[in-house]
């Protein structure tokens, strides 16, 4: 092979690689999702979602299914919850949900732990009245932490409908990463 076509045919390489890498956009997320990294936090969020309205702390990161009074789902994050054992982070957000939080506030299922090497995660799935007295909605309340830093974050999910391939996907990317982040005093 000579010079000419072996640059050329380096050329072709990093050109198909380019063209792959921007398929995927580098994320590791699925199509039709995009990954969002705050704080220690990374989680999967559709991509047709946009902003949603600030939250009180420690829920800094918000998403929607759509504009406004339009919004039929709402994902929330705690990107730096603080330093907990994902059952203890889950505990402590449960009695603020419980105290004042949710009108109608209901556990329906609960999950122990799930550990791995590189996240301890749990899963609660609860029920609440629409602010305006309105129909029960659902929710889905997940915390992670790493066990080897004791780093925590957490995830909500709420909506009148939750669709078990938005959960699933959700549920799935949640991860704690390593990052210089602290939680706010």
């Amino acid at each position: 092979m000579t010079s000419y076509s072996r640059t050329v045919a380096a050329v072709a390489a990093l050109t198909l690689a380019a063209v792959l890498a921007g398929c995927s956009a580098g994320s590791g997320a699925p199509a039709g999702w995009t990954r969002v990294q705050d704080g220690w936090l990374q989680v999967d969020v559709p991509d047709d979602w946009s902003d949603g309205e600030p939250l009180d702390a420690p829920w800094t990161l918000s998403r929607q299914d759509a504009e406004g009074d339009d919004a039929t789902m709402q994902l929330a994050g705690a990107p730096t919850l603080g330093y907990y054992r994902a059952d203890e982070g889950r505990g402590t957000l449960l009695a603020s949900m419980q105290v004042g939080g949710y009108p109608d506030f209901a556990v329906v299922d609960q999950s122990d732990p799930v550990d791995t090497a590189e996240l301890e995660l749990t899963r609660t799935d609860f029920t609440y009245a629409a602010q305006d007295g309105g129909d029960t909605l659902q929710g889905v309340l997940w915390v992670g932490s790493d066990p080897d830093s004791g780093k925590a974050v957490a995830v909500q999910l709420t909506g009148a409908e939750l669709p078990a391939d938005v959960v699933d996907q959700v549920q799935d990317s949640i991860a704690v990463l390593d990052t210089e982040a602290t939680p706010a005093p």
